[in-house]
């Protein structure tokens, strides 16, 4: 290969957890869907979206952080770059770039603990090649010393800038901290001392072990019958040699036991603090019970941790908090932005807070039927939140292909073909409270603060 060059106009993008919807294909919708898998072990699935004349195909890997021998950390995300900047076997990343643009599409790439998914997005009439160009870079990929340099030094910039953005920072060090002893503890972006020890030949070799059509998946979501998708489908990929593949197994995450503290200091004006808390797995029932405490707690309208440390105490700035659910465990993170003075007190109220809400009411249901007129029903809002965002997810082609495919690797079918949206609506405050004292009431978790840099 000759003249490499990274595809300027792809931004690869690390994720700390998966943020997509849960369910793969929307319900009501199933009989515009196919899945099947072929002899090589490629599972798909095919959604026909009507109305926009766009295909959108997402291919999900399942190589995370996770998979990363000791002293590797940063080795799956160096490899999803030069998958994407690098080039294959057949064309260098200049002619890929070259051949992106002249059809339109879009393409981008992310990691995170449990998978590596590559995307792309083109004109329907397109479709052909965006098959073909993501079979080539999955199955073909190849890289130099000197590229491998080049890329290196670009994670290394990317370094760099996580650990000056003082929320990407804070929740990094929640993921290492949370995750002590675990796979997950390596952080998505990678370390700059282990990165500079990869080589070509380490790379290639830890790509060749989990690069199988058996440990992959592919989805496409776009404007055109199920019957051509599949028949492309098939006729692109069946090629790919298939190979014996055993993914390994890894522990359920487990409570660290006590509350940790982790302080650092940045060049900041306010005061970070982040609380992390191990919840539940990907295929743990009692996630859509944590996706609706996440949306009650510190999201929606009116989250209720603002009005704990906020309204009432004025002792925040912002409040936020997402949950990441992955296959060997979640994570539950809330994140407060607030004056360097306060920390001390605002850790206290947060925690006393979150151990709480095991007792709290979230329904007019849980009151009398004379007072269910001056509550606010946080769990009809939620639920309503979480339906807008599922519907919203669904309009979003790519959003939703990369859903699908992260969904066939990860989810365990136990039998149960329940709607994600199914499962939320039969959640009640019970189911709430519940959750709560598993996940938010054993004071064992992790307290990150990040504090301005004192004076000289």
């Amino acid at each position: 290969m000759k003249n490499k060059a990274p595809a300027a106009f792809c931004v690869s993008t690390l994720l700390l957890a998966a943020a997509l919807p849960a369910f793969p294909v929307p319900s009501p919708l199933q009989n515009a869907a196919k899945y099947f898998v072929l002899d090589n072990g490629l599972k798909v699935v095919l959604y026909e979206k009507p109305g926009l004349p766009l295909v959108n195909i997402s291919a999900a890997v399942n190589v995370g952080t996770k998979d990363e021998p000791e002293g590797s950390s940063g080795l799956v995300h160096l490899l999803e770059h030069g998958i994407l900047f690098r080039g294959t076997e057949f064309r260098s990343g200049t002619e890929i770039s070259r051949d992106i643009r002249r059809n339109g599409a879009y393409f981008n790439a992310f990691t995170g603990q449990d998978l590596a998914v590559f995307e792309i997005s083109l004109p329907s009439d397109r479709f052909d090649f965006g098959l073909t160009n993501q079979k080539e870079i999955l199955f073909n990929f190849d890289v130099t010393a000197e590229e491998l340099e080049k890329e290196k030094d670009i994670i290394l910039e990317e370094i760099l800038m996580v650990r000056d953005d003082p929320r990407k920072y804070a929740a990094s060090l929640v993921y290492q901290n949370l995750f002590k002893g675990h796979p997950y503890r390596n952080p998505a972006y990678g370390s700059a001392e282990d990165l500079r020890t990869i080589t070509p030949d380490k790379l290639k070799a830890f790509y060749a072990s989990f690069f199988v059509p058996g440990n992959c998946s592919l989805a496409v979501v776009g404007d055109l019958p199920l019957k051509d998708m599949e028949e492309k489908v098939r006729a692109v990929f069946s090629s790919v040699k298939g190979a014996d593949f055993k993914p390994a197994t890894f522990e359920k995450a487990a409570l660290l036991g006590k509350t940790e503290e982790v302080r650092e200091e940045m060049d900041v004006k306010e005061a970070y603090l982040a609380i992390g808390l191990i919840g539940p797995d990907y295929n743990n029932p009692d996630q859509y019970a944590v996706d609706l405490l996440t949306e009650i707690l510190g999201r929606g309208l009116n989250p209720m941790l603002n009005s704990a440390l906020r309204a009432r105490r004025d002792l925040v700035h912002t409040v936020s908090m997402n949950y990441s659910a992955l296959k060997y465990g979640g994570a539950l993170m809330a994140l407060f932005t607030l004056d360097p003075k306060d920390v001390s007190m605002a850790r206290a109220e947060a925690l006393r807070f979150l151990n709480q809400v095991r007792d709290l009411n979230f329904s007019e249901e849980d009151y009398l039927s004379q007072d269910q007129f001056y509550v606010f029903d946080y769990l009809r809002s939620a639920k309503n939140q979480v339906r807008f965002n599922s519907q919203k997810a669904q309009e979003t082609g790519l959003l939703l292909a990369s859903s699908m495919a992260r969904h066939l690797l990860l989810f365990e079918d136990k039998g149960n073909k329940e709607s994600f949206l199914a499962r939320i609506d039969r959640v009640n405050s019970s189911d709430l409270r519940r959750a709560a004292a598993i996940y938010l009431s054993k004071g064992e978790g992790i307290v990150v603060t990040i504090v301005p840099k004192k004076k000289s």
